[in-house]
């Protein structure tokens, strides 16, 4: 848990609005035993597992998006919701000699949620339907304030425990996250022209592509990170040159 008073009352805000948003989709739902609906949950809690850390922020990505989005437009508010929240439990899973941590689990679950719930919430309202007839576009817009919601939480919870500065953390947040954000609601938007009508084949599809995504994402954030390292390194050797 954070230790400051503000970040405890904020993150147990989050979890508290996320578990009565999950609670009331479950009751809500009306197809949790469609094999559509069980393929959308299985795909998006695997590409949730493709994550990647986001260097210099603290935070990952992973490459569930697209099954979220598409669950938003396809699927309906409830059914999206725990969609969202299963993909996001299986990313926050730790790895190897990783310890779980409940509160951050919980909160990554349940901000996810809330995310998931706005796009839903944007994508069927009546006015944007009425300005964007078409569906593909109105997920975008959806998309836009999925990644809003999604980013300005974590941005606010970072701030709230390390005393940054939010948007400096939004702002880098930003920049790592917005083409992972174009290119998941490009791939929705196609997966959601392409499978009107259509089973589980079409998310199944997306799967492999946002595995190529991951794969290159984490080569591309991993010279990174080693690059960060290697200026910190020398910064550092400069630094205790001037000392001595």
């Amino acid at each position: 848990m954070p230790q400051s008073m503000s970040a405890r009352i904020f993150v147990a805000l989050i979890v508290v609005l996320g578990f009565l948003l999950i609670a009331e989709a479950i009751r809500n739902a009306h197809s949790l035993l469609t094999v559509r609906f069980a393929a959308f949950l299985v795909l998006a809690a695997l590409a949730g597992k493709l994550k990647v850390k986001l260097p210099g922020v603290t935070g990952s990505m992973s490459m569930n998006l697209p099954f979220i989005l598409l669950s938003v437009a396809l699927r309906g508010g409830p059914e999206a919701a725990i969609v969202a929240f299963i993909s996001s439990f299986a990313q926050s899973l730790p790895r190897g000699k990783q310890r779980l941590n409940p509160a951050q689990l919980a909160f990554n679950c349940s901000a996810i949620t809330l995310a998931a719930a706005a796009a839903r919430f944007i994508y069927a309202a009546p006015v944007v339907s009425a300005w964007v007839g078409s569906p593909g576009l109105r997920l975008a817009v959806a998309a836009a304030g999925y990644f809003l919601v999604n980013t300005v939480t974590v941005a606010l919870v970072i701030s709230l425990t390390e005393k940054a500065s939010v948007f400096g953390t939004w702002t880098e947040m930003f920049q790592l996250s917005f083409p992972y954000l174009v290119a998941s609601a490009g791939v929705a938007g196609l997966a959601l022209t392409a499978g009107q009508g259509t089973g589980w084949q079409v998310p199944l599809a997306i799967l492999p592509l946002m595995t190529g995504v991951f794969y290159s994402y984490r080569r591309y954030f991993g010279a990174t990170a080693q690059a960060l390292t290697s200026a910190g390194i020398e910064a550092a050797g400069v630094a205790a040159g001037a000392r001595i």
